[in-house]
């Protein structure tokens, strides 16, 4: 941790940039306390490690205190002293008695009271729900920051994006988004329009901030459509898929490959381009994206023309059946992944709507030729 109490109970924050030596002369005066527990710590003064206090190894501390790798404690530190160049007052793990927790940071931002953690390392969800929900019932919106040491970039705009990456996702409408700072590139990752193609492989579009030259205002604003640069990418990834042969299948996929050779007699690598469709707010849904979508579509085609309520129902059914399992427990955005999908293959000619009834515009398409079906996915995967 970066900050203690001495006996006389003024407080020391390591993040006010202390040198080594002004350390040591007051290790060698004083005693350092946890704020929280009031136990003894000492202080670390170290040429390979970044200054810090360590609670002494049969110390009960209320608040967690395991070991704290370098790369935690040196983002801490430059985020702290980020805020206060822009005129904010940033409390550095403050200790919110009420609530039993201690964030990374505290501080106020436009009448508001912000909490910003800056997560390195694994976290359960139970123990991510539990601290968000302790911050929201005392008034604090909490920002979750992933360290920059977390993030695999798979190719241009595809990411490794596991169960631990999606529980810190910020929804605002109908986009989201990640946030992630490296405190060795002193920089900021901003992933946006989230869209999952396998269930831990994920396109985004990036942003990379400096962090001298980003204000927090920067996190408050989202881009609104996604990229030429994310559709590219998701077509060159749907090529990749198509030509490289699969050994091993979840569950789900394997579910969907039978559904589409009973009905359609056709395998996994011709499904057809309307199951691969980039939306972003199908990030609701813990499954690759044909198995979603490929529900919807073989809906489509056999109850076709039908109403847009009618098509959620039955997501909504498969839901409460177990076929399909939600990242969130948010079904109400269900209709926000059926409604954009259909939005999309309206776009694209599939489907024609009239009031509030889709019906199919084209013969239903079935392709064993590989190459016609590369043009098409080049038709459906361009602006």
């Amino acid at each position: 941790m970066l900050c203690a109490i001495m006996k006389e109970g003024q407080l020391i924050c390591l993040g006010d940039g202390y040198r080594a030596n002004e350390l040591k002369r007051l290790r060698n005066s004083h005693s350092f306390y946890c704020p929280v527990c009031h136990h003894e710590v000492k202080l670390k003064v170290g040429e390979r490690r970044i200054y810090h206090f360590a609670h002494k190894p049969d110390a009960a501390c209320p608040v967690s205190h395991d070991q704290e790798s370098v790369y935690h404690l040196q983002g801490k530190q430059l985020l702290y002293q980020w805020l206060k160049k822009q005129g904010l007052r940033p409390v550095l793990e403050p200790y919110i008695k009420k609530i039993k927790q201690r964030p990374d940071l505290l501080v106020k931002y436009e009448m508001k009271m912000i909490a910003i953690e800056f997560q390195c390392a694994t976290l359960k969800l139970t123990d991510y729900q539990k601290r968000t929900t302790g911050f929201v019932k005392f008034g604090i919106d909490p920002i979750w920051i992933i360290g920059g040491n977390r993030l695999k970039r798979l190719t241009n705009s595809f990411f490794q994006l596991s169960e631990f990456h999606w529980q810190f996702v910020q929804r605002k409408e109908k986009h989201s988004k990640l946030l992630f700072f490296c405190p060795e590139q002193k920089a900021f990752f901003i992933l946006e329009q989230l869209t999952p193609f396998m269930k831990n492989k994920s396109s985004a579009s990036v942003t990379y901030l400096p962090l001298q030259q980003t204000r927090v205002a920067s996190f408050m604003t989202v881009s609104k459509r996604c990229s030429s640069l994310q559709l590219s990418g998701w077509k060159r990834n749907l090529l990749h898929f198509r030509t490289t042969s699969h050994r091993f299948f979840t569950k789900d996929t394997k579910q969907m490959m039978e559904l589409f050779y009973q009905k359609l007699h056709i395998s996994l690598p011709f499904f057809p381009s309307e199951v691969f469709i980039p939306i972003p707010s199908g990030s609701i849904f813990a499954h690759p994206v044909f198995v979603w979508q490929g529900y919807l579509y073989l809906y489509m085609i056999d109850r076709s023309p039908f109403r847009l309520d009618s098509a959620v129902c039955y997501m909504n059914k498969l839901i409460r059946t177990r076929r399909l399992k939600l990242r969130w427990n948010h079904r109400e955005k269900v209709i926000d992944a059926v409604n954009e999908y259909a939005f999309y293959l309206c776009k694209k000619g599939f489907l024609s709507k009239e009031q509030d009834v889709y019906d199919l515009n084209r013969p239903l398409f079935k392709e064993s030729c590989l190459a016609t079906l590369l043009k098409r996915d080049a038709y459906y995967f361009s602006e």
